[in-house]
């Protein structure tokens, strides 16, 4: 009779420990999208910010920003009242659908 509760007490204790590893592995899987993510919403960033600022006034508009693999949607936006650029980065991953925001302000390049 002990060794069947001894059994029982192990076996709980296991589970509870595959439960950890599954867990560690999520969280560890939504830690490198959410680096991907705003990896891509700096990138954007700076390509509009290149843009808008004057840097290369010849070049066009950039187009919409592209993630390789297809599972990061970009979206940015520029307020030329407050010169303001925003870029949503949003994605579904493991622990659902998420998404990071990122601002900058873009100095105007006559104003000393």
């Amino acid at each position: 009779m002990e060794v069947l509760i001894a059994m029982v007490i192990l076996t709980i204790a296991l589970l509870a420990l595959a439960g950890v590893v599954v867990s560690t592995t999520m969280v560890m899987a939504h830690t490198i999208d959410k680096e991907k993510a705003v990896n891509l919403g700096v990138e954007t960033l700076d390509t509009l910010e290149a843009h808008y600022c004057g840097c290369d006034p010849e070049a066009e508009e950039p187009g919409p920003p592209g993630e390789r693999s297809g599972k990061f949607n970009c979206q940015s936006d520029f307020d030329e009242t407050n010169r303001m650029i925003t870029v949503v980065v949003q994605w579904d991953g493991v622990l659902g659908s998420r998404e990071v925001t990122l601002e900058r302000f873009i100095a105007d390049p006559e104003m000393k």
